[in-house]
């Protein structure tokens, strides 16, 4: 019958060098890690996760409370029939795309401005109710509203088929300022109207531009009813909130 020799010896030691290479691998991927962790955490602020880091360690500054004579300074200053020329034809992946680098430069106060873009014209209120906090922006209000397009200098405007909706943030203003049918002006100064989002919506059995906006500039807006009230950015977006607010 065989019988199995025992090996009574002690365990082998690893070599030192063996521990120490162990413990500067693990660094050099615990450095890695943290690394990619803050790089993605803090460079998007249109993620919502990194946008409450990024003004938590003072990465970001409110949205800024802008004069006219000191908001920034557009690429593009577009009416509504240059608009819809601009942004009509761009698909869905493309829209998600502008959409989000223009979000991004107003959560930034628009440290860059390629394609920073003022809206102007004369609009005709459809629909206005108050801004809440699962809103982009809140206090104040958002107005949807249809374009009016002159023909010529002395024509009566006419609807055209581009809508807006124009973000009011504000500490006074109320819904009530925007009676349905009633109508407001928007022009390059002083109310600095920033593009936020281009959208579409159902109009007539076709789809039309829907643009979201915001004016830059914290000035007192005179409504079509009512008294004027304040434009006064907020302490802080959400950039979690869905676009368009009104569909």
């Amino acid at each position: 019958m065989l019988r199995t020799k025992l090996d009574l010896s002690p365990p082998r030691k690893r070599p030192p060098f063996f521990w120490w290479f162990l413990a500067n691998t693990l660094a050099v991927a615990f450095a890695i890690s943290a690394w990619v962790i803050c790089l993605n955490l803090f460079r998007d602020p249109t993620n919502p996760t990194s946008y409450h880091w990024m003004m938590k360690v003072g990465r970001l500054e409110p949205p800024a409370r802008f004069s006219p004579s000191e908001a920034p300074e557009p690429s593009s200053v577009s009416d509504p029939r240059e608009l819809e020329a601009r942004f009509a034809a761009l698909g869905r992946a493309e829209l998600d795309t502008l959409n989000r680098e223009l979000r991004r430069a107003y959560l930034t106060n628009f440290e860059k401005t390629p394609l920073l873009t003022y809206l102007t014209g004369e609009f005709r209120v459809t629909e206005a109710r108050s801004l809440s906090e699962d809103d982009f922006l809140s206090p104040g209000i958002v107005v949807k509203a249809q374009a009016l397009v002159r023909p010529d200098a002395v024509a009566d405007p006419l609807p055209y088929p581009v809508f807006i909706e124009c973000l009011f943030p504000s500490t006074d203003a109320s819904p009530d300022s925007f009676p349905s049918d009633q109508s407001f002006t928007l022009e390059r100064l002083p109310h600095c109207a920033a593009l936020l989002n281009v959208g579409r919506t159902d109009h007539e059995e076709r789809e039309v531009i829907l643009a979201s906006v915001v004016p830059l500039s914290a000035i007192e807006f005179n409504p079509p009813a009512g008294p004027a009230f304040r434009i006064a950015p907020p302490e802080h977006a959400n950039p979690g909130a869905t676009f368009p607010i009104l569909p």
